[in-house]
């Protein structure tokens, strides 16, 4: 296969940005100066950022996984400098060491506490010579412990900070150096000039190896090398200031190896590498998106995966790998500061499963131990990153290493795990512990006294990735002037023999197959009814009705329409009159005041509610035959709210009885027969988004601002009965009830924007059974329910298509149907009553579907094979929810009522279960026939009757005897 077609294991790899609630919020991050700095930095145990405390010169610390909302005013705080940090890195090799740069033109070093503290921070460990200008990049080498790179104005400057001194100084740059980075060797230091010039020296030796081209714009610029690659990346800004990432190779700089350019924006492309996966972020600072790319060592070099949008970013870091959850598929991770918090932002790459260590995603990373000590690498000598697996089952427990680098005496000695057990130095650290499944190993202890050289040695049955250093790591030091005299042959190691023995595996309880859930609507098809049938010419459809309201309502006669222009119109349109309407004087309904919803009246298809932002509700009486002039004034008003109105709904048992809710957060019930007020509900601390019915109309269930669904029993008490979860944010809210009221339902959105639908038990609101996200619109889903197929329709406005879902008592409760795509976009759906479904091609559910200018039949069907029966598996005896149960007066007063079912079946269909059960169809290309089949006794012995009749038995000569030959004498002629 071409390279260029070969698949990556990272390609689907997603940001899994966290909910709100797992985010560290609250926290003094405010306005920050400018610098070239990231402003946020991450170790595999603290995360540290800037602040806008003590004019910048303060730096938040928190442990790594730390969640949830903080203490602005107590934040553990790292009182660095007077002036303004304008870059900051952790060591590779120590999680507490934390070098700072600030522009009072000093440089710190850190050591923050091995366990989580509140406490500030004030003394430094080291202090380095003070410069003469401000410093704005720091940074650690990649391979020896204690060498810390710094540039100020137009150099570089190389420090050994175990003894504080300067050890070299990069010069040749002709204006302010912008940014640094580290080779992975540590040996070259890449550097981006404001001169728009790119070099590669060696550290060593204060020399330019290499020396090309840069981003072409004076702005500031990004260097970063790939780790141990022949390649750095570049990001900046082009001449028409666009901002762009370019691919250099280290051994020529002259020339760019490819190059991406994205948008105008002003914020710098802060550039974050993997090297073990080869995956590349890029976020702006500003931005509001968060970009994925691969970098690859041929062409193409770059290939883009993903840009994912979150909140505004000041700075990012990566996580290392030690700090990642391997066992969730998580590849790296990303800490983003934003506003006022840090987004920890976990790279996973999907899997079926993750109960398995998935090895083909971990290569083998550093162990974070450093491989040169800071005075052999001043000597010149280099060396090879130490490797693990990051294999929980063979991962080395590492030591913390915390301040190591000031106590050279004492070296960070690994322990290796051998089947989750810990050995240190050859001892098993679990041999005094009795044997389990979880310590498997038998020890033997062998001292060795004759070995005159120190070793460390550990069993080849060990199975191990973590790579040990023959010039260093071997050695475990150790103080002579303290060693006790029964150790007299000096730095002897015991060897020790490892016998595994493998862990008996853990038994499954199991479970017996329960099959998979097949739904008879699974492959429901939505379709569009002829063109004939449309309606036309819809002029001036207003679409800023408020996003509580459904917009677009349609019982069996007519529909309602908003339409802009002063004075809140409406047009009510007859369905029956399809075609194209008329370009000039459509009839109106005139409210004086924007409309903010309406609604039929379910038992009365001329009765329309209308709730307008004057606090008034407007009852419209339509005449027989529909609108033939512009009406301006109501049948009656009702008033009673003091601010705009939000929705309006019916019940639906209860003729005259009416719901609807305002501004000033009361709940209002109203009897339409005499035009009055009867109760309302003050619970509510704020907005409330929607209401609904229970079937048996006993109950209502209100979704409100605050995050909270309420249900309500009204007649017994105006207090809630239970008080639940309720979709987050200020975006609006839907909510239902399902499968005869055991069920009830939410549409919203959830913490990261995506709409959601979660789905409870009535009996318990605390826990949704399940959520289903399903995509980022910023429009509120509608739904609508299909009590006799338990079928949840849902739709937005300005989407293409309609969502359908089974809800059902099975686990996991909700099952995704096919989903409907019309083509175009719409507005609105509002669909009918049963028994305007055709039985007969199979359609259970009917809209009608309005867009800019017209309005549409939809039609929602099922496949079936014999369309000639009626489907009774598909169409049970339905509620007759158009016509009432009992008046206002009569529900008031406790009574209930159950609405009457009906039978779909048409008279001429019979039903499907009294069909007629075939046989066997024959198979395709089957030559079988029942009336011409023969046995194979039946089919030898027709076989030997044909042969024996062939061979008749025949008393005559045969042919042969019949020839005449020749006669002796005859031969002698010849």
């Amino acid at each position: 296969m071409a390279w260029r077609f070969k698949a990556s294991k990272y390609k689907n790899a997603v940001l899994k940005f966290p909910k709100r609630e797992e985010m560290i919020s609250e926290l003094p991050v405010g306005s920050l100066g400018q610098s070239f700095g990231n402003h946020i930095k991450a170790s595999s145990q603290y995360v540290v950022f800037n602040t806008d405390l003590s004019a910048g010169g303060n730096l938040g610390y928190l442990p790594l996984n730390t969640q949830g909302k903080q203490n602005r005013q107590n934040i553990p705080l790292i009182q660095a400098h007077v002036d303004f940090v304008t870059d900051f890195d952790f060591s590779p090799f120590d999680d507490y060491l934390l070098a700072t740069v600030s522009q009072d033109k000093s440089i710190k070093i850190w050591l923050l506490p091995e366990e989580g503290s509140s406490d500030n921070i004030t003394e430094p460990v080291v202090t380095l010579p003070e410069q003469d200008r401000k410093i704005e990049n720091v940074v650690w080498n990649t391979m020896a412990d204690g060498i810390l790179a710094a540039s100020t104005n137009k150099s570089v400057k190389i420090f050994d900070v175990t003894q504080s001194k300067e050890l070299f100084e990069l010069e040749g740059h002709k204006d302010i150096v912008q940014s640094i980075g580290w080779h992975g060797n540590g040996v070259f230091l890449a550097t981006s000039c404001k001169d728009k010039k790119l070099r590669l020296f060696d550290s060593r030796t204060a020399s330019v190896v290499q020396e090309g081209a840069g981003c072409p714009n004076l702005k500031e610029t990004r260097v970063l090398c790939l780790g141990n690659r022949d390649q750095l990346i570049t990001t900046g800004f082009n001449q028409s200031r666009s901002r762009i990432v370019q691919l250099h190779d280290t051994r020529n700089l002259s020339s760019v190896l490819d190059g991406n350019t994205f948008d105008t924006s002003t914020g710098i492309l802060m550039p974050l590498y993997d090297s073990d996966t080869g995956m590349l972020f890029l976020a702006g600072k500003g931005d509001t998106s968060l970009r994925y790319l691969e970098v690859n060592e041929k062409d193409p070099y770059f290939v883009e995966n993903c840009v994912e949008r979150t909140e505004q970013i000041k700075g990012i870091a990566m996580v290392p790998k030690r700090g990642v959850d391997v066992m969730a598929g998580e590849v790296t991770r990303i800490m983003i500061l934003a506003q006022n918090c840090i987004i920890p932002t976990p790279v996973v790459v999907p899997r079926k499963s993750y109960r398995d260590f998935h090895d083909d995603l971990f290569p083998e990373t550093s162990t974070g131990e450093p491989s040169l000590s800071p005075q052999q690498w001043i000597n010149g000598d280099n060396s090879q990153l130490k490797l693990m697996s990051l294999n929980p089952a063979k991962r080395p427990t590492l030591a913390s290493g915390r301040g190591n680098v000031f106590n050279p005496t004492t070296t960070s000695v690994t322990t290796p795990v051998v089947n989750n057990t810990p050995v240190t130095n050859g001892v098993d650290t679990s041999s005094s512990k009795e044997s389990t499944p979880d310590n498997p190993l038998t020890t033997e202890t062998k001292p060795d006294i004759t070995s005159p050289k120190p070793s460390s040695t550990i069993s080849n049955s060990t199975t191990t990735n973590y790579q040990q250093d023959n010039t260093s790591s071997e050695v475990i030091s150790s103080n002579s002037t303290n060693s006790s005299t029964d150790n007299n042959q000096g730095n002897v190691v015991e060897e020790q023999n490892v016998k595994p023995v493998k862990p008996e595996k853990p038994v499954k309880p199991s479970k017996p197959f329960t099959g998979v859930r097949q739904s008879k609507y699974r492959h429901l098809h939505g379709t569009l009814l002829h063109r004939s049938q449309n309606i036309e010419n819809i002029r001036n459809v207003d679409r800023t009705v408020p996003g509580e309201s459904d917009m677009f309502h349609a019982n069996n006669v007519r529909c309602v329409v908003p339409i802009e222009g002063a004075g809140g119109l409406l047009a009510v349109i007859e369905l029956a009159n399809t075609g194209r309407l008329p370009d000039t004087g459509v009839a109106y309904l005139q409210h004086g005041s924007k409309v903010t919803d309406y609604v039929w009246d379910p038992f009365d298809d001329s009765r329309l509610v209308v709730c307008c932002d004057d606090a008034k509700i407007r009852v419209w009486r339509i005449p027989e035959g529909g609108l033939t002039e512009t009406l301006m004034e109501p049948e009656f008003y009702l008033r009673g709210h003091t601010e705009k109105i939000y929705f309006a709904r019916f019940h639906p048992m209860a003729k005259d009885l009416l719901v609807t809710s305002a501004y000033d957060m009361r709940v209002k019930f109203w009897d339409l027969s005499d035009r009055t007020e009867i109760m309302e509900i003050t619970e509510h601390p704020d907005q409330v988004f929607c209401c609904a019915w229970s079937p048996d109309g006993k109950q209502l269930a209100t979704v409100c601002k605050d995050g909270k669904t309420r249900i309500f029993e009204p007649r017994n008490s105006l207090n809630s009965i239970q008080v639940g979860l309720g979709p987050v944010g200020s975006r609006g809210a839907r909510c239902g009830w399902a499968l005869d009221g055991k069920y009830f339902y939410t549409s919203g959105f959830n913490r990261a924007g995506s709409r959601e639908i979660s789905l409870f038990d009535v009996e318990d609101l605390s826990t949704s059974l399940n959520h289903i996200s399903l995509d980022t619109t910023p429009s509120i889903l509608v739904p609508h329910y299909d009590e006799d197929s338990s079928t949840l329709f849902l739709t937005g406005r300005g989407d293409g298509q309609v969502y359908a879902l089974e809800i059902a008592e099975e686990r996991p409760n909700l099952f995704e149907l096919s989903t409907t795509k019309l083509g175009g976009l719409h507005q609105a759906f509002s669909f009918q009553t049963k028994n305007k479904c055709v039985i007969k091609d199979v359609e259970f559910a009917r809209a009608w579907r309005l867009t800019k200018t017209t309005i549409e039949p939809v039609t929602f069907t099922i496949p079936r094979v014999k369309k000639e029966y009626f489907q009774d598996d598909l169409f049970p005896d339905t509620k007759v929810t158009w016509e009432p149960v009992l008046t206002c007066s009569e529900w008031i007063s406790g009574q209930d009522g159950v609405q009457r079912t009906m039978s779909l079946q048409p008279t001429d269909m019979k039903p499907l279960s009294e069909a007629p059960v075939a046989g066997p169809k024959p198979k395709k290309y089957e030559s079988f026939n029942i009336e011409t089949y023969k046995s194979d006794d039946q089919k030898k012995e027709e076989l030997l009757d044909a042969m024996t009749n062939k061979l008749s038995l025949a008393d005559g000569p045969l042919p042969q005897d019949l020839f005449e030959g020749v006669e002796e004498e005859e031969w002698d002629d010849y």
